[in-house]
């Protein structure tokens, strides 16, 4: 028997991975660990809460699955990563991948909302978090509660092909499945059949609806998410004797400033210049996969070649 896991969900982040991951996981010929996200594979990109560094620890994440199960994990950073894939095939040459892709426009601002909403970025304004991605990627300006440069690279992470052209160079093509974030939800239940056929399992008999899983939040009130992130001295004095009593009155009025659905709009000037930015990778990705993938980004011009991905615009 091949080591385990047998598949891997290999991102990207905000491209709807958690919500085919919780479907899958209640299928019975598959088993997935409790926990999403081990980044076992990517040790390029540094450690994270949750991030599991060693072998033992990955492997006991599958010592419940039974035999006559497909075990598989998700974890959204190795298709960013430089190595994961190689390390995923070393391990296991048989396993499949899946990728999960969305319009790069939507994917950024999702994932800044989620970082925003989650304390992991610290800037409001999407556009000025996009402008500082060059000053994190050298350590500066990185939120104090998640110095992690990779994931405020919100141009590089969504810049698809070059990642595409590592996984298609080191996996065969008949164990690659893309998905479109857009189209998966369009219609989920087809989508999820495409899935069990790719990885060779039955329908699922109790699977006949597909939830929103792992929502971005936004806020009613920015003031009051403000005050929340960044509190004045006499707030900060109150949170810890609160804290002290064992009650935390910030985290349920965080709970009760979020509301679904809400991102902020973009200047018209600054969606056209992610739309241009973006726009060499989506036609580079095109002609990877063979296919045309999101019309409302323009045509790829010289000034929209991502020439160098990994970098900050």
């Amino acid at each position: 028997m091949s080591p385990r896991p047998d598949f891997f969900i290999v991102g990207a982040p905000k491209c709807g991975t958690t919500a085919l991951f919780r479907y899958l996981g209640t299928h019975p010929g598959v088993f997935t660990p409790q926990r999403k996200e081990p980044h076992y594979f990517s040790p390029d990109l540094g450690q994270w809460g949750g991030t599991v560094a060693s072998l033992a620890e990955y492997e006991a994440l599958f010592s419940s699955a039974r035999p006559q199960e497909l075990a598989g994990e998700a974890s959204v950073f190795y298709l960013y990563s430089k190595v994961a894939i190689a390390n995923i095939m070393a391990r296991n040459p048989a396993a499949r991948i899946i990728v999960m892709l969305r319009n790069p426009v939507e994917a950024a601002r999702s994932l800044h909302a989620f970082q925003l909403q989650h304390e992991q970025e610290d800037v409001a304004d999407f556009e000025q978090a996009w402008r500082l991605q060059r000053l994190r990627l050298d350590g500066q300006r990185l939120p104090p509660r998640w110095p992690h440069p990779h994931h405020m690279q919100y141009g590089a992470l969504y810049c698809y092909a070059p990642q595409v052209r590592r996984v298609l160079a080191q996996v065969p093509r008949e164990q690659c499945l893309f998905l479109l974030f857009e189209e998966f939800f369009a219609d989920p239940s087809r989508e999820f059949a495409r899935v069990l056929e790719f990885l060779g399992l039955p329908p699922d008999p109790n699977r006949t609806a597909f939830p929103v899983e792992n929502p971005t939040m936004g806020v009613r009130s920015g003031l009051l998410a403000r005050l929340l992130r960044h509190p004045p001295p006499v707030l900060r004095l109150l949170r810890r004797v609160a804290h002290a009593l064992s009650l935390h009155p910030g985290r349920q009025l965080q709970r009760l400033n979020q509301v679904g659905g809400r991102k902020p709009a973009l200047r018209d000037a600054f969606r056209g210049e992610l739309e241009q930015y973006f726009s060499g990778d989506v036609a580079e990705l095109e002609q990877l996969l063979g296919r045309a993938l999101w019309p409302s980004l323009p045509p790829a011009t010289q000034h929209g070649l991502a020439t160098d991905p990994q970098r900050a615009p």
